[in-house]
């Protein structure tokens, strides 16, 4: 039976919270489901109302509700009133820092309000399906390559782009920009804020798609009070970067979604946090540099990890078929197609 409608539900957690991509990460997902796009204020959810709430019976309808939620305490964003009174047949819950699993809310919990879940690592999927009861399935994360990758930059004028969060020996851009002239690279730091999400985002991916290299370390490498401290990760910082044709130097996260989706030129392994040994092997990598690796690092993106596979296999799951996200789906074959 097909569904009276769908419904994806993102949550607004404001400017400057880094959650950029999966904002944006919705109004895809709607756009190509041919959904109706629900925000939620991020602000009370997880709160004791809430929480209550999540006791009480489901209201029962003909849609299909999506919720995709930055962190697991956002699932409460499906008892939010646009999608509990016109009620849905079938709800899910796409659940990208999934990995907190000590913080999975009782909203997930025994089938009463999600029917299935999706999670962005293989490494917590079992854990996921053992607490909540609710069928759990394996989504990873990915990059709009398709709508927002630009290749074709071969006038790279960044040797060495800063990406984020670094290690303590990384963190001084100025000392990072002298270290780098040192070897006769260039070096750009964190580029500029903008408070706007599809705005700021495009100023990280023009920083991105304009250097050769970006700098990013994984959060066991590179830790942080809001990283997980014994679970690796692979997150926006490598597949926006790859998504632009460049080159992700320091130190990749070791899990399953870095073996499935990587490949060799993705990277470029740093022996350690220590730029006083990273600063030499980036300056001999980009002496022999070309506008070659970066045209593959972004055909090897639109093959691996264009949203637009994430969001088929989603689909699929559920049940659920789009002649957009068909017609997007046929358009990124034909570009893997003609860049091999």
């Amino acid at each position: 039976m097909k569904p009276a409608r769908v419904r994806v539900v993102t949550v607004d957690l404001g400017a400057a919270t880094g959650w950029d991509t999966v904002t944006l990460l919705g109004v895809l997902t709607a756009r190509l489901l041919g959904a109706e796009h629900v925000l939620v204020p991020g602000a009370g959810l997880g709160s004791w109302r809430s929480q209550a709430a999540s006791l009480l019976p489901r209201r029962r309808g003909a849609d299909v509700t999506l919720v995709i939620a930055p962190q697991p305490v956002h699932l409460y964003a499906v008892l939010d009133r646009a999608h509990v009174w016109p009620g849905s047949e079938l709800t899910a819950g796409w659940v990208i820092d999934a990995f907190w699993t000590d913080r999975i809310p009782a909203v997930a919990r025994g089938g009463r309000h999600l029917d299935h879940l999706f999670v962005t690592d293989e490494e917590v999927v079992a854990e996921w399906q053992r607490v909540t009861g609710v069928p759990t399935t394996w989504v990873p994360f990915g990059a709009d390559v398709l709508g927002r990758g630009r290749p074709g930059l071969a006038d790279r004028g960044v040797d060495l782009q800063r990406i984020g969060r670094q290690p303590e020996g990384w963190e001084d851009d100025a000392a990072n920009e002298r270290r780098c002239a040192a070897y006769g690279l260039t070096y750009a730091g964190r580029p500029a804020f903008v408070p706007d999400p599809d705005a700021n985002q495009r100023s990280v991916e023009s920083a991105m798609a304009a250097a050769k290299y970006t700098l990013s370390f994984s959060n066991l490498a590179s830790p942080a009070d809001y990283t997980h401290p014994t679970r690796a990760y692979l997150t926006g910082r490598w597949t926006d970067a790859l998504a632009q044709g460049a080159v992700v130097a320091g130190i990749p996260p070791h899990c399953a979604a870095t073996d499935r989706l990587l490949w060799p030129e993705a990277t470029l392994i740093l022996p350690s946090v220590d730029p006083d040994e990273g600063v030499p092997v980036i300056a001999a990598a980009a002496a022999a540099w070309t506008p070659d690796l970066a045209r593959h690092n972004h055909a090897q993106a639109l093959a691996r990890l264009d949203w637009r596979w994430r969001i088929a296999e989603l689909a699929g799951s559920l049940g659920l078929s789009s002649p957009v996200l068909d017609a997007e789906l046929e358009e990124l074959s034909e570009r893997v197609r003609r860049a091999d």
